[in-house]
């Protein structure tokens, strides 16, 4: 039985800019809202880097930066542990995206279903909702 949801940065990007959230991703924005998402320090690296290159603008509206916005929203943190880093190498090489694999790497280990409408990782049999 799923423990919880992993948001992946095209989850939180869509959830917490697009006033359409709740169209574009109608079951995944409705458990965005409940407190057992969790979101990986991966994510918010990946997120913030982008705003860094100037290639996202900033997501956090009013709050000063984006961890404490993903604190004061009730967000949880997902460690992310040498096990799932080591696993995320060790993944077949279907999917590109580093910040990608080790959600994938990730999910199965604490029994998490990823927020996610990225079709690739269907192929490492993760459970996605969006």
């Amino acid at each position: 039985m799923n423990q919880g949801y992993l948001a992946d940065a095209c989850a939180l990007i869509v959830f917490l800019a697009s006033p359409d959230a709740h169209r574009v991703m109608s079951r995944a924005a409705d458990v965005m809202r409940r407190s057992e998402t969790r979101v990986s320090p991966i994510t918010l690296w990946e997120i913030t880097c982008k705003v860094t290159l100037e290639n996202l603008p900033p997501v956090w509206g009013p709050y000063p930066s984006l961890s404490l916005l993903l604190r004061a929203q009730g967000y949880i943190a997902q460690p992310l542990g040498w096990e799932e880093m080591e696993h995320a190498n060790q993944l077949p090489p279907h999917h590109k995206d580093p910040m990608n694999r080790m959600l994938i790497a990730t999910a199965p280990r604490h029994d998490l279903t990823i927020l996610s409408n990225d079709a690739v990782f269907a192929a490492y049999g993760v459970p996605c909702l969006w």
